[in-house]
């Protein structure tokens, strides 16, 4: 008896863990979110103000795109869809891209107007006109634009003419229309302005592009004209100055920077390699040359001038101030020597009375009896004196004495001319300059030479 009594309890036991196990739900399972899943995009007109906001803050192409992946989706409504049309034209033709904004409107030209009667119909008729306008590869005259209502939605259609006229490089025409549409001031809120600060952006761009454009030009063609690398660096700073000016990044702005990047970095290695050349060239003329003034002085203190010119003339310069010097040199060294050619022929002719100084300071009493261009016969001794021997001082005297004041105006300039140029050369500096300026009283050619004396700095 016991043992059934226990296998009578043990059945119901299991059946009721059989029944609490068959009451139990499954438990659901919640799926953890993996971070892949799409945000909503928005509305289309939330994303047409926001692609809009876009164009206006100068982020074109950032908008042209948005703005087409909007018009892309099906069943937007009218006019919305034209106005997101027309946005993305006005943002490509921004960023220079032409013929890509004459597709879009032509998909507006090729929709059709989207009504023809209601309140929306002048709306429909305006976004055909306008798009035919745009859609063609024809400039717009600035006559058009005054077709358009200012103080209406219709006023952003001359900021749309102007940019086109602009991008065909009509910038006259796109001048007179930005202008134009400075006037431009909607009564009340349009689709392409949420109010006076989109407004005040628009009109602003137009200002910008105008001035932008005026920093491009000169920018632009000193860049074009350059040649030398020195020439093309400057350019290359002037177009970076007027960069920094321009407020727009456009097909432009994008142009000069190409420029700038592919002019700047050779013009400033060929001036590198330049400057190192002229360096070179520099440190050559400067051992050539002065061993050429070096020997010129020696042959000029010998009263040898003819040679003195052709020791100065000798080295082959290759830097321009040094042949500027060279130059300068040997004209002062050839009257030189054309004061001694005279000065010989004169003491050849009439002798020389007065007693003189000699170099070494011993005095010499009977004056020249003759000379020629290697030495003077003395007339007490007969014997000769090397011109090296001749002092200065004693030089120039001769050559005054010989100045009469009856002679002719032009052989008196040529005369008072060579000796106030020897009077530089021995030190009297000012008895030189009172000689030149009156010989270049006398005879204009030398007036345009006498600045080589009045200025105290160029070379004897």
């Amino acid at each position: 008896m016991i043992r059934k009594f226990c296998s009578l309890l043990v059945v119901p036991s299991l059946l009721l863990g059989l029944l609490a196990s068959c009451d139990e739900k499954p438990k659901r399972q919640v799926k953890k979110p993996d971070g892949t899943e799409k945000k909503s995009l928005g509305s289309p007109d939330t994303r047409f103000v926001e692609a809009r906001s876009q164009m206006i803050n100068g982020h074109f192409a950032e908008a042209a795109d948005a703005l087409g992946a909007i018009s892309a989706e099906p069943k937007i409504r009218q006019p919305l869809l034209n106005w997101i049309d027309f946005h993305q034209g006005l943002a490509l033709m921004l960023a220079g891209k032409e013929d890509e904004a004459q597709l879009v409107f032509g998909k507006i030209e090729t929709r059709g107007p989207f009504t023809t009667a209601g309140s929306d119909s002048q709306v429909a008729t305006f976004f055909m006109k306008v798009a035919t306008l745009l859609h063609s590869k024809e400039p717009i005259a600035p006559t058009e634009g005054k077709d358009y209502d200012k103080w209406s939605y219709e006023g952003i259609a001359v900021l749309a003419f102007a940019m086109k006229d602009w991008n065909l490089e009509k910038y006259d025409e796109a001048t007179a229309l930005f202008r134009q549409f400075t006037d431009v001031a909607p009564e009340k809120m349009v689709d392409w302005a949420d109010g006076p600060e989109d407004l005040r952006k628009l009109k602003e761009m137009g200002d910008n592009f105008v001035n932008d454009y005026k920093l491009f030009v000169p920018a632009n063609e000193a860049l074009q004209a350059a040649k030398t690398p020195q020439e093309q660096n400057d350019a290359v700073e002037a177009a970076k100055a007027a960069r920094a000016k321009m407020k727009l990044t456009t097909k432009m702005s994008n142009a000069l920077d190409t420029q700038i990047a592919d002019i700047g970095p050779k013009a400033k290695a060929m001036l590198a390699e330049m400057s190192k050349a002229n360096a070179e060239e520099m440190a050559a003329d400067a051992k050539a040359f002065g061993d050429a003034k070096e020997k010129r002085n020696d042959l000029l203190e010998k009263f040898q001038f003819t040679e003195a010119r052709t020791a100065i003339m000798d080295p082959a310069l290759k830097t321009e101030q040094a042949r500027d010097e060279q130059t300068l040199l040997a004209k002062k060294t050839q009257w030189l020597a054309n004061y001694k050619s005279q000065l010989v022929e004169d003491l050849a002719k009439k002798g020389y009375a007065a007693p003189f100084t000699k170099k070494s300071g011993d005095k010499v009493l009977g004056g020249v009896a003759q000379a020629d261009d290697q030495q003077l016969t003395l007339k007490a001794v007969r014997i000769p004196l090397p011109w090296a021997d001749v002092s200065l001082d004693a030089a120039y005297e001769m050559g005054t004495s010989f100045i009469q004041p009856d002679m002719p105006p032009d052989i008196a300039a040529f005369r008072k001319w060579h000796l106030g140029v020897f009077a530089f050369y021995a030190g009297k500096k000012k008895e030189g300059l009172d000689l030149l300026r009156e010989a270049a009283k006398l005879r204009p050619v030398f007036k345009d030479e006498l600045p080589l004396f009045e200025n105290a700095s160029g070379p004897y």
